[in-house]
């Protein structure tokens, strides 16, 4: 008889999430999210509307990982859109009010929808874990790229736009060259998470 472990507890919970955790290659689910102003944005319905997919991006109001991005997010995001995507951030932080997301995407200025993420849903039924962690999603709903926006948060020591490369990739009509890169961040609190 095996005698129980918190440790195997936690490592069966870790193996759980990743075996649920969606690659490139998988396909996703569809899904509706409300901006912060209340506007709906699905993704069937955006994806017929882009020349080359959505990316989604799951962000904070609060997390010093985001916060270096303020600086070039909406730069980043006008390059996205004008190769044929249409890009979201999305708040899936069950601590951070709706009101906080507000004022964020206010005094920043972002240019794009940031949709609130109520319950987790679309951040566990993509698998996300991080913010900033990306998702590029092709016009056929499969996963192209899943990681970081960039290789450091801080612009003066990033070397490589991961998300970017993978953006020229499909808007020139190559197949994406890195489909997957580690993301680095604040952990995601979930509904019903022990903080």
């Amino acid at each position: 008889m095996f005698k129980k472990s918190p440790f195997l507890a936690i490592l069966l919970a870790v193996a759980a999430i990743n075996l649920f955790a969606k690659s490139p290659g998988d396909k996703s689910e569809d899904f509706s999210l409300s901006n912060w102003d209340g506007t709906k944005y699905n993704l069937t319905e955006s994806l017929n509307n882009s020349k080359n997919g959505v990316i989604v991006i799951f962000w904070s109001a609060e997390c010093p990982w985001v916060q270096p991005y303020n600086d070039r997010i909406n730069d980043y995001v006008k390059e996205m859109s004008e190769k044929g995507f249409t890009v979201w951030a999305i708040n899936a932080n069950s601590t951070e009010s709706l009101e906080e997301v507000t004022g964020h995407a206010k005094k920043n200025g972002y240019t794009f929808p940031v949709l609130k993420d109520e319950n987790n849903v679309v951040a566990d039924m993509l698998g996300a874990t991080r913010t900033p962690e990306a998702f590029m999603i092709s016009k056929e709903m499969v996963i192209l790229y899943h990681g970081r926006i960039s290789d450091n948060k801080n612009k003066a020591e990033q070397t490589t736009v991961d998300l970017m490369n993978a953006v020229n990739d499909v808007s020139n009509g190559r197949e994406v060259a890195v489909k997957e890169t580690k993301s680095f961040g604040c952990g995601i609190k979930k509904v019903g998470q022990q903080n």
